[in-house]
């Protein structure tokens, strides 16, 4: 177990080489090394958490140098990663050990990175992560680094961020598990958490009016209406495009809005960088 761990780290420093992306990477992909990785990444009883975390980094470094990505898909890295998640959000539930985010990082991070890849849709990668318990286990790793480690929430927002822009099925999974409110509970984390957040309920709403249905009326507004007190611009640019898709979508939120002084709330941010999206916010919801 020892001398695998020490291989596992020594091949992820060679990875990080700066010659690593034109002559060390091909030279793994070519290898069997890829499937023994994925192998090791298996959850189950013979699973070494230790090993498990040098060769998940040493997979996120191939991952990310992009040399071969559809192959490491191919051979059902997204299926191995997605069954190493659920075991994650499972093992979370029953120990209190904070050394479980070592592995979580870089499991994360793969995932992340994997579904950024044009050919993920047409070879049915998506497919591969499974129904909802992703969601749902996802959800279970965003409560346990709220508690233990904060600095991690960004890299699971980023994962349901790839999940849901492109995928109706994990937005649909996002609504019936009713994980609107844990979402917006994080928004106070911080302002890269809070545009996270505003990002995946943005893909949500987008998906039509049926999406927009179920996230209003709830605590959505108000949350929203909270937001435009903030200074940060990305946080409140990103909050004027949730409201836009929600306005578009449920013209009863956009009345609400008007009710609830929203108009007053919007003129806080009539600077030059917000001033087109808050006049085209403001025409919406008083013309329709």
């Amino acid at each position: 177990m020892a001398v695998l761990e020490a291989l596992g780290y020594t091949l992820s420093q060679l990875l990080q080489a700066r010659e690593a992306p034109e002559k060390i990477i091909p030279s793994v992909l070519d290898s069997a090394l890829p499937q023994h990785m994925l192998r090791l990444l298996q959850p189950g009883p013979k699973l070494s958490p230790g090993i498990a975390v040098e060769f998940a980094w040493c997979l996120h470094y191939i991952i990310c140098s992009q040399v071969n990505n559809v192959l490491l898909i191919t051979n059902g890295a997204l299926s191995t990663l997605g069954l190493l998640l659920l075991d994650l959000a499972g093992a979370v539930q029953k120990t209190k050990d904070a050394g479980l985010e070592l592995l979580a990082c870089p499991v994360l991070r793969c995932l992340s990175n994997l579904l950024t890849e044009a050919a993920v849709e047409t070879m049915g990668g998506q497919m591969q992560l499974g129904d909802e318990r992703i969601v749902a286990a996802l959800f279970i790793l965003l409560q346990f680094f709220l508690h233990k480690q904060p600095s991690l929430l960004p890299e699971g927002l980023w994962l349901l961020n790839n999940l849901t822009a492109t995928s109706p099925s994990f937005c649909t999974s996002v609504l019936s598990l009713d994980l609107i409110e844990p979402l917006l509970q994080l928004l106070p984390v911080s302002n890269v958490v809070s545009v996270l957040v505003l990002t995946v309920l943005c893909n949500v709403a987008e998906k039509g009016p049926a999406y927009c249905q179920q996230l209003w009326p709830g605590p959505l507004l108000p949350s929203l209406l909270d937001i435009l007190a903030f200074s940060d611009t990305e946080v409140v640019d990103q909050s004027l495009e949730l409201l836009h898709l929600l306005f578009l979508y449920r013209r009863e939120a956009a009345q609400a809005f008007l009710k609830q002084s929203g108009l007053q709330a919007l003129e806080k941010h009539e600077e030059a960088q917000l001033q087109e999206r808050v006049h085209a916010l403001r025409e919406i919801v008083l013309h329709g």
